[in-house]
């Protein structure tokens, strides 16, 4: 599930790869997902079936919040870009 993560991310136009070849946000934000999913404990679809809740404790006053700002809030922006992908793959 994290590749068609992936692979959806690219076709919302976020760079697989940089100009000089080093991974870039779609392969970042699949990296960051599943290192939320190692913290929890979780599945991938666990964790897309729970992704309300987990955005929730690492947003804004979460009680994860130190974890979800950390690398200029790359965890939680990617946790909302998995939210997105998840409620794309249940329609």
């Amino acid at each position: 599930m994290l590749n068609q993560f992936q692979v959806y991310l690219v076709q919302k136009g976020y760079k697989e790869f940089s100009i000089s070849g080093n991974p870039s946000t779609a392969i970042d934000y699949a990296w960051r997902v599943a290192k939320v999913c190692e913290k929890e404990n979780c599945t991938i679809k666990q964790l897309s079936e729970n992704i309300n809740t987990i955005l929730k404790q690492y947003g804004h006053y979460g009680k994860k919040w130190t974890i979800g700002r950390r690398s200029h809030e790359s965890y939680i922006n990617a946790l909302k870009q998995f939210a997105k992908f998840a409620l794309a793959q249940s329609i």
